[in-house]
């Protein structure tokens, strides 16, 4: 990245800081040249100021809170598609044998593009804790399959946590393994990411730092190295919405994977390139791809120079990534905004300007 945009670039975070939008940012932009990819990657502000203001290092770990959802519960399922172990057009009726008549029709590529007609988010957890830790799940799949639903399957698209929380049900249903092995024994390590993405377990949180969120709901605890979102925190950290915790390195890796194989220049052993290309095309008249979003016409947080041919993502926790698949390039941005409570909400402002300094003047790659 050139001098001119790297200096705007300091200059929106430290401003931003400033104005408190969030305490500390990881950025990095990563754009191919034609044989590798030139990045760009910086660390500004502070990793938590509540007990303590402690400086964000580098190689610090974020919680990516829905960036779970492309980039672990997809991707298993793209595994699970290449194997033949279920394909979109599986029906919740043909997995569970106990599923309403409202949702027997439902298939898992209305559940990955967010169009099931589930509605968006119920605050499960308040009765979840008041579970034993074995019977949680099972008290959970009833819950969303009892809800009623918003709309008729496959005609109105609205982002759903919980379509991709019984996606994570599904695929340990059919697996019998939990995501977090899943995600790391097939997405992972075959990348040599596990170091730098994984679910939080006691092992992998030792000698890492983290990033501060905010307080625990219920046991009013700091949150540092244990999840943010309270539902999957109730289910034990590790769920098809959220739970995945990354460095900034990792995340934009795992981008440069996806578009590496998005143009043919690499493969995941796990599934084919085919499968991914299908992944990452529109669903309808939807800006949703399987589990992937798209930029919006206007408003969108990709800013305004983001081609309509990129993929990306946006985490509670004040987490992103956009990968432009026309113009080659990567956009991560991770941020604690929510530190130290989540009623701060002044990125939707910062995401796209961000996001412009990074991509103005980049121009489509030539064909061919």
């Amino acid at each position: 990245m050139d001098k001119r945009r790297v200096l705007q670039l300091d200059k929106l975070v430290v401003t931003s800081l400033n104005n408190n939008i969030f305490p500390g940012a990881a950025v990095g932009f990563s754009q191919w040249t034609g044989n590798t990819y030139e990045r760009t990657m910086k660390h500004y502000g502070s990793s938590q100021l509540i007990p303590e203001k402690k400086v964000l290092e580098e190689g610090s770990f974020f919680d990516l809170a829905s960036l779970t959802k492309p980039l672990a519960t997809v991707l298993i399922l793209l595994s699970l598609f290449e194997k033949k172990s279920l394909h979109p057009g599986s029906k919740l009726g043909e997995i569970f044998s106990d599923c309403p008549p409202d949702k027997k029709e439902i298939t898992i590529r209305e559940l990955m593009s967010h169009s099931s007609g589930l509605p968006a988010y119920r605050e499960y957890f308040h009765e979840l804790i008041k579970i034993p830790g074995a019977g949680r799940k099972e008290v959970l799949l009833k819950n969303i399959l009892g809800e009623k639903l918003r709309a008729e399957p496959g005609t109105t698209p609205c982002y759903s946590d919980l379509g991709f929380i019984l996606l994570g049900l599904i695929i340990e249903k059919i697996t019998g393994s939990t995501l977090d092995e899943l995600a790391n024994a097939i997405i992972y390590t075959p990348l040599g990411l596990q170091k730098d993405l994984f679910f939080i377990d006691t092992d992998k949180a030792k000698g890492k730092s983290f990033v501060c969120t905010e307080k625990c709901l219920w046991e009013r605890e700091m949150l540092c190295g244990r999840v943010h979102d309270d539902n999957c925190r109730a289910m034990g950290g590790v769920a098809g919405h959220a739970g995945l915790f990354g460095s900034l390195q990792g995340v934009v890796q795992l981008c440069e994977q996806l578009l590496d194989q998005w143009q043919g220049r690499g493969q995941h052993p796990a599934y084919a390139n085919k499968l991914l290309r299908q992944a990452l095309t529109r669903v309808n008249r939807s800006t949703w791809t399987l589990g992937f979003d798209t930029p919006s016409v206007q408003g969108s947080s990709s800013g305004r120079f983001f081609s309509q041919r990129s993929v990306g993502h946006l985490g509670f926790t004040g987490t992103s990534f956009w990968i432009d698949l026309e113009k080659e390039c990567i956009a991560v941005l991770l941020t604690n905004r929510v530190h130290p409570n989540r009623e701060n909400e002044k990125i939707r402002e910062f995401r796209p300007l961000f996001h412009d300094i990074l991509m103005q003047g980049i121009e489509k790659k030539a064909e061919g």
